[in-house]
């Protein structure tokens, strides 16, 4: 049987919590730590990208007392909760049920081996470059894969169970080198090719606005945009399995994917 604190430990362990600390104070905002707390004990967890109602009842109906997210339960500061209220009625939920909440946002995104290391092996990355890098992992990985842009845009989706990839560019041209930012990256990668961060010839990250579209097009670009659940749940899958082989014994741990938002 494990504390709520113990548990903690074995996530910090692999995605340290310092970690969104300093991209704080790089200018970044984050809010990831134990962020409702309602019962010391932690028999049986449920894993969820997002807490969501739909992830609350699921770990209530596998009796959870704790829930392990990565996007914040709670991300900005909130002046009332009301369960009419899509924000904050998972919060309500997950508290009247007694569950914990327990986020590990952008620290999990940076980590050596976190969301934005997984996404880019989803890509098919061999040997990367980190292009922000951050205590040993970081932000952005910039990779070589041979095939045409729309081969990578079919295996992509394949590998991360999508059938919602958005390509700009010539399905025939050739990939080549590759940016890769996962979440809602685009502004980092707008930054990165006009700052000459990356002289990628295709850029893969999610939620893209108009103009940085047409920015991308302008620069000569491919341009892959995939969902952002579809990006990071991936990457969130593979944290759950890892922290599954550290947990000898003390918790039974379940998973929810949401195929709506894939």
């Amino acid at each position: 049987m494990l504390k709520t604190d113990e548990f903690f430990k074995i996530l910090d362990a692999r995605a340290p919590i310092e970690l969104s600390y300093k991209c704080i104070a790089n200018g970044e905002y984050d809010n990831s730590g134990l962020l409702i707390k309602c019962a010391d004990i932690v028999e049986r967890v449920a894993f969820s990208l997002d807490l969501s109602v739909k992830s609350v009842e699921f770990a209530s109906r596998k009796k959870c007392d704790l829930m392990v997210t990565h996007h914040p339960a709670i991300y900005h500061a909130v002046k009332s909760l009301s369960t009419d209220d899509p924000a904050t009625a998972p919060v309500i939920s997950a508290i009247k049920r007694g569950i914990s909440v327990i986020s590990m946002h952008l620290n999990l995104d940076v980590a050596k081996e976190g969301i934005d290391f997984y996404l880019s092996k989803a890509l098919g990355a061999g040997e990367f470059k980190i292009l922000d890098a951050l205590d040993g992992g970081g932000y952005g990985r910039e990779f070589f894969t041979e095939g045409s842009l729309s081969e990578f845009v079919r295996n992509a989706g394949k590998e991360l169970k999508t059938d919602k990839i958005l390509f700009y560019g010539k399905g025939k041209d050739p990939v080549g080198k590759v940016a890769s930012f996962c979440g809602g990256g685009y502004s980092f990668a707008e930054k990165a090719v006009a700052g000459g961060i990356t002289d990628a010839h295709t850029i893969v990250t999610s939620d893209v606005p108009h103009h940085v579209v047409k920015e991308m097009c302008d620069a000569g670009k491919n341009l892959v945009v995939i969902p952002h659940y579809a990006a990071e749940e991936y990457g969130f899958g593979k944290f759950f399995e890892a922290i599954k082989g550290d947990i000898k014994d003390g918790a039974e741990l379940f998973y929810f994917r949401d195929d709506r938002l894939a």
